[in-house]
């Protein structure tokens, strides 16, 4: 019979732990005698369940927030190719010619739109920083327009994607901090284990077989097989002619 241990169950799902409590529950409404021992393991399926449900709305919040983040990682690769393509045509398609230069030119669109979302941040904000410097540089009102357009739409992708990588980062660390409570859940199980024994053992002394039979691990039988029929060997019986 497989037992709970706690190295043997490190990596237990809370679904399959509250499972758990729920046979032992089951098992022990098998003899009424071992019914004192029940209510300890209802708290404990009530408090599995309810960590269950925390587990369970905090991957949907994550998940949400991962589908919200590529929606903004979309809109921001798009604004950088918008600018990309604005800045080329104002530059008169020169690569190193203003404003294209001042935006492309140490790392092009292709390379920021492959960016995760620290270094896409990053650019975001350099480029907004730069402002005044890339206005300077243009002699053109209608051209200073236009990238102060530019910058803008950039300073407003970088600040949604920033948000929304926060958003998704948050998300997933409180998820993670849920298995700090599942593993207390685990060390919980295992205390309540080793005081049903006891009082299994109290009620009905040397019975490890019952002992086993409430707390195993699985719900799997351990019964012997049945003994497999074998036909009678007749090749040395003399039959009636």
């Amino acid at each position: 019979m497989q037992r709970f241990t706690e190295e043997g169950t490190r990596d237990i799902t809370i679904e399959n732990l509250g499972d758990y409590s729920d046979g032992v529950l089951a098992a022990l409404a098998a003899r009424p005698a071992l019914s004192p021992l029940a209510p300890p393991w209802e708290e404990h399926l009530a408090k599995c369940d309810a960590h269950e449900a925390k587990k369970k709305a905090a991957r949907r919040v994550l998940n949400r927030a991962r589908v919200g983040y590529l929606f903004v990682d979309a809109e921001f690769d798009g604004v950088v190719k918008v600018t990309s393509g604005e800045t080329y045509h104002l530059s008169g398609k020169d690569e190193l010619a203003e404003p294209y230069v001042s935006f492309f030119g140490v790392v092009k669109a292709q390379d920021i739109i492959a960016f995760g979302e620290a270094k896409a941040t990053a650019y975001g904000r350099n480029v907004v920083k730069k402002e005044a410097e890339i206005l300077d540089a243009l002699t053109s009102e209608s051209a200073k327009g236009s990238v102060k357009g530019l910058i803008e739409g950039m300073r407003d992708a970088t600040a949604h994607l920033e948000e929304a990588g926060d958003l998704r980062e948050d998300a997933a660390t409180a998820l993670q901090a849920l298995d700090i409570e599942r593993r207390k859940l685990i060390r919980e199980t295992l205390t309540l284990i080793g005081l049903t024994e006891v009082g299994i053992l109290t009620q009905y002394p040397r019975r490890r077989d019952l002992v086993d039979a409430v707390l195993a691990l699985s719900s799997q039988s351990t019964k012997k097989k049945p003994r497999e029929e074998v036909a009678p060997d007749t090749s040395a019986v003399e039959l009636p002619a």
